[in-house]
């Protein structure tokens, strides 16, 4: 049996030769001129049995590599030998492998257009096809899930549900963007701290999660920077907090923010974690002068571009009014950029551009969020078309006790993963690429004559 293959992959090479190809019979395969593309089937023949079609190839990028080739298998019914196949209807054929009872055909798929594509499946000679199927290729929309550990210490309960949702959804990573009070805290005991140092680590190497950092500039971190606690102004308390917990990041100079993130970098180290590269601000309140001192303590990527409009809870509190002034462009569907030393809105600084990627959290986290809204937002940036540029959809969960972090909040996360992952890459379902948050910075590369460049 034979399976032969259309494409315009093969049409320039084939065309060059002068006499007919051989057949693995021995025999000649018939000519370009000789085919004729059959008529589309009116709805697919249940008699043939088709395995292999993609729904979405990836063009690939500096992060993930292109879709190459591709694998059909046809199970065709008893007295069929040959099988024509078609790509976007033209092209020369290609000759089969017989593997059991089916046949089996791979084809270099790389230098297809980014768009729509169709797949032609005939009987040898027939003028109307069995099959027929459409896919697209196009390029990753990468979903990135982080958390922020806003307390010092976590209920084990809410570790293992990391555990629960690495293996409910193989392919997910976390960026864990763990807070340095964990280490600085005087209430929590040495032996817990390790043991959250061990979990992390095995985070890590199990799943490939990643440890970044997390700042609210509690008093206890602060201090132990050598620096003076601020109490004001305060996200949440116009009076002020005593604890530093809600104070904004912007309460502490360019300079401060240099030895705090030395100090945690300082602790990464201490603990075992290598170097952070990763951040996200305490209640999204970064501001320029804080990412300026970010990127000089060698962080590569920052992910405080808040979708405000998700956080109507706090409505008639500073957090939602800052995060509505400092993030007013961002929405569903923003994308990373590189901000400006000057400005945190792409194209609006005058400073040159700063070497710290922007990763929009658009998502917000799942705090703010239902099933449904946050299907939407993937929805928004994903119709199911090629995507000409990738693109990206961030959330995440803030660990703490089970009284903060509610199962709920859990129900929603496993749900909303398993809508995601019904369009996972890997199986050419879908576009979708679970990545860690500094993994960004191999798509959305740094060019300093183009803020937010894409590499493709």
């Amino acid at each position: 049996m034979r399976l032969r293959v259309f494409s315009t992959l093969l049409l320039t090479a084939l065309s060059s030769l002068a006499a007919p190809a051989c057949g693995p019979d021995g025999g000649d395969d018939p000519q370009v001129d000789d085919l004729v593309r059959p008529r589309p089937p009116i709805e697919n023949d249940p008699a043939f049995t088709v395995t292999g079609v993609p729904r979405y190839i990836l063009a690939g990028d500096g992060r993930t590599s292109a879709t190459t080739s591709l694998t059909i298998r046809v199970a065709p019914p008893p007295g069929v030998t040959e099988i024509d196949a078609w790509i976007d209807g033209i092209g020369p054929a290609h000759p089969a492998v017989a593997d059991g009872d089916e046949l089996r055909v791979s084809f270099d798929v790389h230098a297809l257009e980014l768009g729509s594509h169709n797949i032609l499946l005939s009987v040898h000679g027939a003028e109307t096809a069995f099959h027929r199927a459409e896919f697209v290729k196009g390029h990753a929309l990468y979903v990135i899930i982080s958390t922020d550990w806003d307390f010092s210490d976590v209920d084990d309960r809410v570790l293992d549900h990391h555990t629960e949702l690495h293996t409910a959804h193989p392919e997910l990573k976390i960026t864990h963007l763990i807070g340095p009070y964990t280490f600085t805290d005087p209430a929590v005991p040495q032996a817990r701290r390790d043991f959250i140092v061990s979990w992390a680590r095995d985070m890590h190497e199990t799943y490939g999660d990643e440890i970044g950092l997390h700042i609210h500039p509690r008093c206890d971190f602060v201090e132990a920077a050598g620096l003076t606690c601020k109490t004001s102004p305060s996200v949440a308390d116009p009076a002020g907090d005593p604890t530093g917990y809600t104070v904004r990041l912007g309460a502490y100079t360019r300079e401060e923010w240099k030895l705090l993130f030395g100090k945690a970098n300082e602790i990464w180290y201490q603990v075992g974690f290598g170097k952070p590269t990763s951040f996200r601000a305490g209640a999204w309140t970064l501001e320029p002068h804080v990412a300026l001192a970010l990127a000089e303590s060698g962080f590569l990527v920052d992910s405080s571009a808040n979708n405000w409009r998700l956080m109507d809870e706090w409505i008639g509190y500073d957090i939602y009014e800052f995060n509505k002034t400092q993030w007013a462009h961002i929405g569903d569907t923003s994308q990373p950029y590189y901000p400006t030393t000057d400005s945190l809105v792409p194209g609006e600084g005058e400073g040159q551009a700063l070497q710290l990627l922007e990763v929009p959290d658009n998502g917000c986290m799942v705090d703010y969020w239902t099933v449904e809204e946050m299907t939407k937002i993937f929805d928004a940036n994903w119709s199911g078309a090629a995507l000409s540029e990738p693109k990206q959809v961030s959330t995440g969960f803030h660990p703490a006790t089970t009284q903060y972090y509610s199962a709920y909040e859990f129900d929603r996360l496993d749900e909303f993963f398993t809508y995601t992952d019904q369009f996972l890459a890997s199986k050419l379902e879908g576009p979708v690429v679970y990545i860690n948050m500094s993994e960004a910075t191999s798509v959305w590369y740094f060019n300093p004559d183009r803020v937010g460049s894409f590499a493709p």
